[in-house]
């Protein structure tokens, strides 16, 4: 069956791996979400770099609770990390993911573009979704759940229609299939350079290479939060990940999350 042949494989390719960001490669022919058994694994005490990935997925989902379309063809996976750094330096994560996605789509010649917070795109269309969830206690990081979303085989005529037009994949970009387990491989080894730059403190450096891969700072936004919506110029993000928007009237608002619109999508 092709399922079968999808755990044969993926496992066997994780015999061959010789990464330190994943000492432990979990593989599924399906699951509701990668990043709900992830959180379970972690909660049950999982190890760091323990790694969940699947074929497809029934219930992906992005953020506010938004569904991830995941068909075959896709790369599903959820990250399992525990860093010992202060809590709230979490914040950088996103960038730290975002960082890995867009370098191994642009190691293929698409130039692939961070729209704040951790949407990767390509010629203004999402390729990518990133989804981060944790546990912390006070001060102190119990784990940090980050999941990626990539559209690489997949067919875009075969997602919904509200967000075909809205979507790519680096099929439909580049004409051709991907070999999965390679791109796999060049995903590991980017989020084991960025992810190590986070774990040696190195939080500026990340900073500034999210600044050159993200086409958001110097736009005009609406940024939609859980609790209010606000327009204005996106000018830079402070040493914490959060976005430095400035209003009409003048005023500087540092924002943490939220849909970021740009007014060519309004």
């Amino acid at each position: 069956m092709k399922e079968t042949t999808f755990v044969k494989k993926t496992v066997e390719f994780s015999k061959k791996l010789h990464s330190d960001i994943v000492k432990k490669l979990l593989v599924y022919e399906r699951l509701d979400s990668t990043n709900s058994t992830a959180k379970e694994l972690a909660r049950a005490g999982a190890n760091e770099s323990t790694v969940v990935i699947a074929q497809t997925q029934t219930k992906g989902r992005g953020r506010f609770e938004r569904i991830w379309e995941s068909p075959g063809g896709g790369v599903y996976l959820s990250f399992i990390l525990r860093p010992q750094i202060p809590a709230e330096k979490a914040s950088l994560l996103p960038f730290v993911a975002a960082l890995a996605v867009s370098r191994t789509i642009s190691s293929y010649g698409l130039h692939a573009f961070i729209k704040w917070p951790n949407d990767v795109q390509v010629h203004n269309k999402k390729i990518a979704g990133i989804l981060l969830e944790s546990e912390v206690n006070k001060h102190t990081i119990n784990y940090v759940v980050v999941g990626i979303g990539i559209n690489l085989n997949i067919d875009i005529k075969n997602l919904p229609s509200e967000i075909r037009t809205k979507s790519t994949s680096m099929i439909s970009e580049l004409g051709h299939p991907f070999d999965y387990y390679e791109f796999l491989t060049t995903l590991f080894k980017q989020f084991e350079v960025f992810y190590s730059l986070f774990i040696k403190q190195q939080y500026e450096r990340i900073i500034d290479e999210w600044k050159t891969s993200t086409d958001t700072l110097g736009k005009t936004i609406r940024v939609h939060t859980s609790a209010e919506t606000i327009q204005g110029v996106a000018f830079d993000v402070d040493q914490s990940g959060f976005l430095l928007l400035k209003t009409e009237k003048g005023e500087i608002r540092k924002i943490l999350s939220g849909d970021c619109l740009y007014f060519n999508e309004l």
